[in-house]
């Protein structure tokens, strides 16, 4: 059982919304809020998040000073079903695991989302700000692809 899971359900079909997740992050990753999810030193401003979409690639954002901080590798890419990724802390022991799945249903697609590996990392009392926080952060996709497919059934255009 995975220490964190979060799932829900997007009127996107199965490749729109791993593009969306994948190469569309940086549209809908929460930078304010409770949790504001940025690597970003005090002196700058976080500018984009993104992966490079294969195995092995990188997991990592860039700041307004143009220096980056990777968060984490790509370790498994099946597009459009599945992608799983490190996260990591510098301040953690090690890295935790994320799995995002895919899975093509009647009303669009079901997306699960869980991470794993928060007692080997050495920060277990983390487990239930993740599982918040994650839910935060599923939320700015949901919404994101929700807008995306009103702006489809209107004939309007979205890049």
């Amino acid at each position: 059982m995975p220490d964190t899971s979060v799932q829900g359900t997007v009127p996107l079909t199965l490749e729109e919304a791993f593009d969306i997740y994948v190469n569309k992050m940086n549209t809908w990753w929460p930078r304010q809020g409770v949790f504001p999810y940025s690597f970003a030193p005090s002196t700058t401003q976080p500018r984009y998040i993104r992966f490079e979409p294969k195995i092995g690639g990188r997991y990592y954002e860039t700041f307004a000073d143009d220096t980056e901080y990777v968060i984490g590798h790509i370790t498994d890419w099946r597009p459009p079903k599945f992608i799983t990724y490190t996260w990591s802390d510098p301040n953690w022991k090690s890295e935790t695991h994320i799995q995002i799945s895919f899975t093509p249903i009647e009303s669009g697609t079901k997306v699960v989302c869980e991470q794993d590996g928060f007692a080997s990392a050495g920060v277990p009392e983390l487990i239930p700000y993740y599982q918040i926080g994650n839910k935060q952060t599923l939320a700015g996709f949901f919404a994101h692809c929700q807008a995306v497919f009103e702006l489809q059934e209107k004939g309007l255009n979205f890049s």
